[in-house]
């Protein structure tokens, strides 16, 4: 009778402490949370500098058993220090965590870099040569100055192979002239009669400028 009852105890026993280890034990089915922290210099979705990236993750209740990385479709990394990224072009950066009971959480972004100056000319426009309504004349004197007589138009080129351009900005002086968004990028001259130095400056999407000015041009455009 004393074997049976230990028998019962037993069983109750074992039944009891299951019960209780399932409600001890909850399975958890909730991925990780990660968050990204991107440094760098950005201007229209483009980054004109070297792109830092730390990777945060926690689950919430157990702890982070791998926190991964790849970039560009190359090999899976284990992350253990920021990401550093400096070539030029688009990038692919994927990353996931798993916690200890194999929930997986996964990301991806795009990180665009860009971080050379548009090219930029002048199409009609040279240093040391009378421009006669926009015709241009060899200068006679020397040294050769560079002259504008007459009404014309300063046509500049500008390229950027990468972010693409945003816009170019005319300078009469130092004093904004003309900004223009879309290529042709011409500039009508107003009438002007002095000396000034004329300036264009390309801006790409990434916020990268370069600029081109011919000094001391002297003006005679009287309407």
């Amino acid at each position: 009778m004393v074997d049976m009852k230990r028998k019962v105890v037993a069983i109750v026993a074992i039944f009891v402490l299951a019960t209780f280890t399932g409600c001890f034990e909850k399975k958890d089915r909730e991925a990780p949370y990660i968050r990204l922290y991107i440094d760098g210099k950005c201007s229209n979705e483009w980054y004109n500098s070297n792109v830092t990236i730390k990777i945060e993750a926690r689950d919430n209740q157990t702890k982070i058993k791998e926190l991964k990385y790849r970039i560009d479709g190359g090999l899976w990394m284990d992350y253990v220090m920021p990401v550093k990224l400096k070539e030029n072009g688009e990038h692919f950066f994927e990353y996931y965590a798993t916690d200890k009971h194999g929930n997986k959480k996964y990301g991806n972004l795009t990180i665009k870099i860009d971080k050379i100056k548009p090219s930029i000319s002048f199409q009609n426009f040279e240093a040391g040569y009378t421009y006669l309504w926009g015709e241009k004349k060899i200068t006679l004197r020397y040294p050769r100055d560079t002259m504008i007589i007459g009404r014309m138009s300063i046509v500049a080129i500008a390229n950027d192979s990468l972010s693409g351009m945003q816009k170019v900005e005319f300078y009469l002086g130092n004093k904004l002239a003309e900004s223009v968004e879309k290529s042709p990028y011409e500039w009508r001259l107003p009438a002007t009669i002095g000396v000034y130095n004329i300036t264009a400056i390309a801006y790409d999407m990434a916020g990268n400028e370069n600029s081109i000015t011919i000094p001391d041009v002297q003006f005679f455009i009287l309407r």
